[in-house]
C-alpha cells in the first residue's frame, strides 16, 4: 500500500512538470522554496564510530539509536560530562567520558542496554582541527 502511494505521488508529479508556465515578461516561473527540515547531522558507520558502538551490538541498533547514541557520545567528549540517550523499543545508554589529554583526544567508556543487558565498551576520541570527534580505538 505505502509502494503503491508513492508510485502514485510520483507519477503525479511527473505529470504536473509540463504544466509550468513562464511568469510575467516570459522569465522564468518563480518557485515558492520547498519547506525542508533539516538534515540530521550524518555520523559515521561501522568501527569508526568507536567503543562499543562500532562493533555488533551498534550494527545491531536502528539508525535513529546510531543516530541518539553518536550525538550523546560526541556531547560527552565535548564537555567533559557523562551523556545518557534514550532510543526506541528500551535501548538506551550512556558515554562517561576521561579527561582531555594534550593532543585534544579523550579515553571514554560507553554502555549501550538492549533488552536490559549491559553492553560495554571503551573508546578514545580525538578532536578535529574543523571540531568533529575521529574515533582512533
Amino acid at each position: 500500500m505505502r509502494r503503491t502511494l508513492i508510485v502514485m505521488i510520483s507519477l503525479g508529479s511527473l505529470g504536473l512538470v509540463g504544466c509550468s508556465s513562464a511568469g510575467p515578461g516570459g522569465g522564468p516561473p518563480s518557485v515558492a522554496a520547498a519547506a525542508t527540515q533539516p538534515a540530521a547531522p550524518t555520523i559515521p558507520i561501522g568501527e569508526a564510530l568507536g567503543g562499543v558502538l562500532g562493533g555488533p551490538v551498534g550494527a545491531s541498533l536502528t539508525d535513529d539509536d546510531r543516530q541518539a547514541a553518536w550525538e550523546a557520545q560526541t556531547a560527552a567528549l565535548n564537555s567533559g560530562q557523562r551523556r545518557s540517550w534514550r532510543g526506541s523499543h528500551g535501548v538506551f545508554g550512556l558515554v562517561e567520558p576521561g579527561a582531555e589529554t594534550s593532543d585534544g583526544c579523550r579515553a571514554y567508556s560507553q554502555t549501550i542496554y538492549i533488552a536490559g543487558r549491559p553492553n560495554r565498551g571503551r573508546g578514545v576520541g580525538c578532536k578535529q582541527p574543523d571540531g568533529s570527534w575521529k574515533m582512533t580505538s
